[in-house]
């Protein structure tokens, strides 16, 4: 029996589980982000700021987002289609 429900990772009743089961949310991650932003930026030489850092972070966290709602939203189709 097939239920759709969300994965525990996307438990969004409970933040701490949420980031223990995805380590990519920890600060260390975000610390390791920053450095391979500023080695990408040093690279290209370009200078590397805060707010081009938040740009990329804020990207990546829409595309997760955007993960997320398409889930969600075949779920939803999924469970609309199946009499209950």
């Amino acid at each position: 029996m097939d239920t759709n429900r969300f994965k525990s990772s996307h438990d969004f009743s409970n933040i701490q589980k949420n980031l223990h089961n995805n380590p990519g949310y920890h600060a260390e991650s975000y610390s390791q982000q920053v450095k391979d932003y500023m080695n990408d930026m040093k690279n290209k030489n370009q200078e590397a700021t805060k707010q081009g850092f938040m740009a990329h972070a804020q990207k990546s966290a829409k595309e997760v987002w955007e993960e997320i709602q398409e889930m969600a939203s075949e779920a939803w189709d999924k469970n609309q289609n199946e009499p209950q």
